[in-house]
C-alpha cells in the first residue's frame, strides 16, 4: 500500500495546486495496481476520486484543441471502469461505484460526439451506444443486489 499512498500524496498535491501537465498524465497512466480492488478502504476510495477526476481534468483541458485526445481520456476511463466493473473478485460497492460512473462517462462520450462535426464522430457515437448497452446488459446491473448471506448490499460508499 505505500506505493497507493505515495500516488494519493502526488495527484492531491497536484489536484490541490492546481497544476495540469504531463505530470498529471504521467500519474493518471501509471497507477498502482492496488487501485483497483480488490477491496476498498479510505486510502483507494480517495485515489480513485482523483484519478477519475485527472481523467477529466485532462479531458476538459484538450476537448477543443485535441479533440482526439479529450475522447482517449474518455474511453481510458471507461475502459478502466469497466475492467474493475467486471472483475467479480471485486468487492460489490468498487464495482456499483464503478458502473455509476461508467453511465456517468457514457453520457459525457456521447454528448462529446454529437458536438464535433465530422462524420467520423456521428459513427463513433452510434458505436458507442451500441456498445454501452451490450455491456450494461451482459451485467445485469440494475438488479437489486444482494450479498452471499442473501442480505441486501450495504451503503459504503466509495468518494
Amino acid at each position: 500500500m505505500k506505493r497507493l499512498d505515495k500516488w494519493l500524496d502526488d495527484i492531491a498535491d497536484l489536484h490541490q495546486n492546481r497544476k495540469h501537465d504531463q505530470e498529471l498524465e504521467a500519474l493518471i497512466l501509471n497507477t498502482p495496481t492496488e487501485l483497483w480492488g480488490p477491496e476498498v478502504n479510505e486510502t483507494q476510495s480517495a485515489a480513485l476520486g482523483y484519478w477519475l477526476d485527472g481523467c477529466l481534468q485532462i479531458y476538459l483541458q484538450t476537448r477543443y484543441n485535441a479533440p482526439e485526445k479529450a475522447y482517449q481520456y474518455l474511453q481510458f476511463a471507461y475502459s478502466r471502469l469497466q475492467q474493475v466493473a467486471c472483475n467479480p473478485t471485486n468487492e460489490l460497492n468498487l464495482r456499483d461505484w464503478c458502473m455509476k460512473r461508467l453511465q456517468h462517462l457514457a453520457v459525457l462520450s456521447l454528448e462529446f460526439c454529437n458536438q464535433q462535426t465530422q462524420q467520423r464522430w456521428l459513427t463513433r457515437s452510434h458505436q458507442l451506444i451500441e456498445a454501452h448497452v451490450h455491456f450494461m446488459a451482459a451485467q445485469s446491473w440494475n438488479e437489486t443486489r444482494k450479498d452471499d448471506q442473501g442480505k441486501f448490499a450495504s451503503s459504503n460508499q466509495i468518494h
